[in-house]
């Protein structure tokens, strides 16, 4: 006789029999064909209990195994005779499975005996915490199955609307079409699950992140939520090009700022980083000051050129200004666009707000809200190598712009976006 498992349920552990009868829980004669297997646990799974839709999901895998080394079945019953990672993201048992990835980092990337990911079972399965940690880790959102279906058009399919939900804020891509021909929202078995699908088509943050890990600029992307809001989607950058640097070095080293810029210059800025007005990036792509800043080759203070340099601000809400920050509309919702980077020490100098219609600093706000870093004179106009340069950019950062009108002191909101290293981390 098998010892007995278990799996974690929210904040208590339920205990699963030894011995299961899959025909039983699933409510099927033993002759089933394997559509009606799958349909009686496409009913079962849809269950708001997951003790049930555990015992659900493991029945359901042993019939459908054709691994001898998973179950011993005698008569209809089965023993559970194998637990590993496929095991634990079956029956939902997140702390077991949480402990096998951490030690074997690997494990993420595996394939089950049908070519299905871990993060694909978690979806279908239902079990929301296991599909977030997953994610967190660095699991591929759009990672596609033999069937080319997703574990978007596995959660759709089985109706649970909230990891639905979960896998479209890590960007999951609503238009990949499976070898049955059908979108997510093809196969989502309820109306609002199918509405929720059809409010990602076309969105933008989503087209520019499947862009970027196209173009190996980007690899992975964070969701940001505060008290249950979403308040901020981040795109981390492709780390080789910053490889010359420890990211531990410049996260402890450097001083983090950042940068209000429009949609259409992300792309670029990833490949190439910052630079400042002037830069010929290419014979058709010339870096030119915005309406409303200070023109190149005016003369500031002791400074010839002003324009000509890069600037930054250590505050978030400072560079979120309309003036800098284009807001998009994705998503049903707005956001305001904006770069994190990373400055050398002693290579900018600090001076006070420059917008010509200056708005009123937030309570704490340092008054010096512009750096400006220079470049070499004799390089004014030359695009320079990033990694030449006294400023890095480490992510691209979308904040919500419901949550930034609603801060009225600095300390509330500048230190939840600055957290790239450690995300970073998440997916070493």
């Amino acid at each position: 006789m098998a010892t007995k498992f278990t799996l974690n349920v929210q904040r208590k552990e339920c205990i699963l029999p030894d011995e299961l009868n899959p025909f039983e829980i699933l409510n099927i004669n033993v002759n089933a064909s394997h559509i009606e297997t799958k349909y009686a646990f496409k009913k079962k799974i849809c269950s708001p209990d997951r003790y049930q839709r555990s015992m659900s999901a493991l029945a359901y895998d042993m019939i459908c195994s054709q691994d001898p080394t998973k179950y011993i079945r005698t008569g209809n019953k089965f023993i559970v005779n194998k637990k590993d990672h496929f095991f634990y993201v079956t029956t939902g048992n997140f702390k077991s499975l949480v402990e096998q990835i951490r030690k074997h980092k690997y494990l993420l990337n595996q394939r089950d005996e049908f070519g299905r990911t871990l993060l694909y079972l978690a979806a279908r399965n239902g079990f929301y915490n296991i599909c977030d940690f997953l994610l967190k880790s660095g699991c591929n959102v759009n990672e596609i199955q033999k069937d080319g279906s997703t574990a978007l058009h596995a959660a759709a399919f089985y109706g649970h609307l909230l990891i639905v939900e979960l896998l479209l804020e890590y960007e999951a891509n609503p238009e990949i079409r499976n070898n049955f021909a059908s979108y997510p929202k093809d196969e989502a078995c309820t109306t609002e699950i199918k509405a929720c699908i059809q409010s990602k088509t076309n969105d933008k943050i989503n087209v520019l992140l499947n862009n970027l890990i196209k173009g190996e600029l980007a690899k992975n992307m964070v969701v940001i939520k505060h008290d249950g809001m979403i308040i901020g989607k981040k795109i981390l950058r492709n780390s080789k090009f910053f490889l010359e640097y420890s990211k531990s070095y410049i996260a402890e080293n450097w001083m983090l700022a950042w940068h209000g810029t429009k949609y259409n210059s992300l792309q670029s800025i990833m490949r190439h980083g910052l630079h400042a007005a002037g830069t010929v990036l290419s014979a058709e792509h010339r870096i030119s000051t915005q309406l409303g800043h200070i023109a190149l080759n005016r003369k500031v203070g002791e400074y010839q050129n002003w324009a000509n340099a890069i600037f930054v601000s250590p505050s978030i809400f400072y560079a979120a200004d309309v003036t800098y920050s284009e807001r998009i509309f994705s998503d049903h919702k707005r956001w305001c666009i904006l770069v994190e980077t990373r400055v050398k020490p002693n290579s900018f100098s600090k001076h006070n707000q420059t917008l010509l219609n200056q708005r009123e600093l937030l309570p704490g706000e340092p008054k010096d809200l512009e750096y400006r870093v220079a470049v070499k004179e004799n390089e004014d106009f030359i695009m320079r190598v990033e990694s030449d340069r006294n400023i890095i950019v480490t992510a691209l950062v979308f904040v919500n712009l419901t949550f930034l009108e609603n801060i009225d002191e600095y300390y509330q909101g500048k230190d939840l976006f600055a957290n790239s290293e450690a995300e970073r981390a998440l997916f070493q």
